[in-house]
């Protein structure tokens, strides 16, 4: 309770609370943002929906399908708004990237490729975090992948079989995910996902059409920011940089990207604005991750969950 009411008095904020039932209680709020571990989550969105407020939650939406289910049931059923911290489609690159994938510029997709190899301070250190526990949902799954699988569907469309292989230390929270995603639209989509890898590259996306290449790259520590948009059509014959984002010294990148989910979680509160992405999203990509978890225990290919309800 100290703590917070510190923080609260150094950023000018009228109240502050010591846990979260507190907040979720307090009638005088109305919406609730929450970023905890995976397996902490469903608890306090499902808490907050009860009583009626609108809720943001960081993702994953939770740590299986059916736990999201619910809370994408209890949202609907309290009529609230629901968001959930997917950032990627936020960042001008990545809108840049999709309008020349889904507007013909590469021609028909051929297949797609996802490559995303980094070295995460908890793998690194060996730290004590839910990030290294399995139990409390952690894991290149949850962390990343989550990502990967909305980021897939909203450059590419709608997934259809999955099969993949999730490795990790023994005891430990899984750190390699190799999947291939066979998507609607009859191509398949690799990717490979490491938080263990010193000196890793970074976040590469390669998409091969008929008519062009496109390579969206980002070789920088910042998650969010210095992407390399770059493209090579069958009249050029390689690959040129189009656009680049510079990251700004000292700046976290992700920043940007939360505060525009956040002001349209804010507008859909209070204008009625559709709220996108939400937590139908992220009941999708759960039902996909689980599918990940089946195939590589059982080794064989897994077919996604039905479409969650709009």
């Amino acid at each position: 309770m100290e703590k917070a009411a510190c923080v609260a008095h150094e950023l000018s904020i009228e109240s502050s609370h010591g846990e979260w039932r507190s907040i979720v209680d307090d009638r005088n709020i109305d919406a609730v943002m929450i970023a905890v571990p995976p397996s902490e989550q469903p608890a306090i969105a499902k808490a907050a929906l009860e009583t009626g407020k609108h809720v943001f939650c960081e993702k994953p939406l939770a740590p299986s399908g059916s736990e999201a289910a619910r809370l994408l049931e209890a949202a609907i059923a309290k009529h609230v708004v629901h968001a959930i911290d997917f950032i990627f489609p936020e960042l001008p690159l990545w809108i840049r990237a999709r309008e020349l994938i889904r507007g013909n510029k590469l021609g028909e997709i051929r297949h797609a490729v996802l490559d995303w190899r980094v070295e995460t301070h908890a793998s690194k250190t060996k730290a004590r975090s839910w990030k290294n526990d399995l139990s409390q949902g952690g894991g290149v799954l949850n962390n990343f992948v989550s990502h990967v699988v909305h980021n897939i569907e909203w450059l590419f469309g709608k997934t259809g079989v999955v099969s993949a292989a999730v490795r990790g230390p023994r005891n430990g929270a899984e750190t390699c995910v190799q999947a291939t995603l066979d998507m609607e639209a009859g191509f398949p989509v690799f990717l490979s996902v490491g938080s263990d890898a010193f000196l890793g590259h970074g976040h590469r996306w390669t998409v091969y059409g008929e008519k062009g290449t496109l390579v969206l790259e980002n070789r920088t520590a910042d998650y969010a920011s210095g992407f390399e948009l770059s493209v090579g059509t069958r009249a050029t014959s390689s690959l040129r940089v189009i656009e680049r984002d510079e990251p700004q010294p000292g700046v976290d990148g992700r920043v940007a990207p939360v505060a525009r989910l956040a002001s349209r979680f804010l507008d859909s509160i209070l204008n009625g604005v559709a709220m996108s992405p939400n937590f139908a999203d992220g009941l999708r990509v759960q039902l996909i991750l689980d599918e990940m978890r089946a195939s590589s225990q059982v080794g064989q290919p897994g077919k996604k969950g039905s479409a969650p309800p709009n």
